[in-house]
């Protein structure tokens, strides 16, 4: 990880009237660039194996947001889905799990409102994106695929994971515990239109791993700046995403 040295823009400077929404989500990606993790890995898996990898992985993760929020029930219907070890490279998601819920996790207590009321932001539906199976698939895959236009990072990845989680959260509020289901099969269709290919470039989803630790604890201090500075761009260029489908 680099020092992170760099002085990061203000939001406003984003934010500001004077550019259109399409051409700051552009720059936003340009300035992604400069928290991008400099690590650099051979061939990666297949791409079907980091969709079906993913695919767990978001289930994992609804389940944690739904229980750190009193939210987990049955009913919600990812029990299928609940041990990873029965799954096809069912080690690696054990070993991911727990760097992308403590990345996620993070974003989430950085910036609550931007992972709080997603449905509601994503979409221009009286309900928000809650409302039904296809306004939930919709709006989980449309910002994915707004997120990852540019230059998609681990942070921008984990983004993803925690807009899901925020949308899982509405969607049990709203009295629709049955579309957990759909909502992970939308998580699968970004995966492999947006981010597989990515990510299996980036070394699989054991990379995220690399990412969150340092090789060297005389690069640890830097690696937390690095990070931390990530995950807050991250979560400004989430809130133009959001924003752009309001529009």
């Amino acid at each position: 990880l680099g020092a992170g040295r760099r002085k990061m823009s203000s939001p406003a400077t984003f934010l500001g009237p004077q550019r259109p929404i399409a051409r700051r989500l552009s720059n936003v990606g340009i300035q992604a660039r400069k928290f991008s993790h400099g690590l650099v890995f051979g061939s990666g898996p297949a791409t079907a194996e980091i969709v079906c990898q993913g695919r767990a992985l978001c289930a994992q993760y609804i389940r944690s947001r739904l229980k750190r929020n009193g939210l987990f029930t049955k009913k919600c219907g990812l029990q299928r889905l609940r041990s990873a070890a029965t799954l096809p490279g069912g080690y690696v998601v054990r070993q991911v799990l727990p760097d992308l819920i403590s990345v996620g996790t993070e974003l989430e207590r950085l910036h609550p409102k931007v992972y709080t009321n997603v449905g509601r932001q994503i979409s221009p539906l009286p309900g928000g994106a809650a409302t039904s199976e296809k306004a939930l698939a919709a709006g989980m895959t449309s910002v994915a695929k707004e997120l990852c236009r540019g230059h998609i990072t681990w942070p921008m990845v984990v983004s993803v994971y925690a807009v899901a989680g925020g949308l899982a959260v509405d969607c049990v509020r709203a009295g629709h515990p049955e579309f957990m289901t759909a909502l992970v099969d939308a998580m699968a269709t970004a995966l492999e239109e947006d981010m597989a290919g990515w990510i299996a470039e980036n070394g699989g989803w054991v990379g995220l791993c690399s990412y969150c630790k340092p090789p060297s604890p005389d690069v640890s201090l830097g690696g937390v700046v690095a990070l931390l500075g990530a995950l807050i761009f991250t979560a400004f260029f989430l809130v133009l995403a959001l924003r752009w489908f309001r529009v």
